[in-house]
């Protein structure tokens, strides 16, 4: 697919389980060792039921659904732009689903504008996030 095929409204989504595992790699990744993530009494400490999972961790899920929205043998995803607000913890064990939309199209850079939702398992939104991609197509 090319640019003009990803018109106002195309969207997709991603479901992913965030674990123990992921969260570790993450901090493995970045060296986010922050406490808040991996101990329960610090978590409750600051007013969470446990440790919350990273919020990064989190937004990874929309990458995932760019790429399986926008992304195929012949196209790569590019983020140029993105700003995420995050609304409510994700714990260890929540299911999230990444839900990604064009919501605008930026034709001299031919870019897309994306709304992407993050929920929970009980359909709580937990990230809210604008951004710009591009499509790359290798010709």
């Amino acid at each position: 697919m090319k640019f003009d095929d990803f018109v106002i409204g195309y969207k997709g989504s991603l479901t992913r389980q965030v674990t123990i595992e992921y969260n570790n790699q993450f901090a493995e990744i970045s060296g986010d060792f922050n406490p808040i993530h991996f101990d329960d009494t610090v978590g409750k400490k600051f007013g969470f039921k446990s440790a919350i999972s990273n919020g990064f961790v989190t937004e990874s899920r929309i990458a995932g659904a760019l790429v399986e929205t926008f992304g195929s043998e012949e196209t790569v995803v590019v983020a140029l732009e993105k700003n995420t607000r995050f609304l409510a913890p994700v714990y260890m064990g929540d299911v999230i689903t990444a839900t990604v939309e064009v919501v605008g199209r930026l034709r001299s850079m031919k870019a897309l504008k994306i709304k992407a939702k993050c929920f929970n398992q009980n359909n709580v939104q937990v990230a809210d996030t604008n951004m710009v991609i591009k499509i790359l197509v290798n010709n």
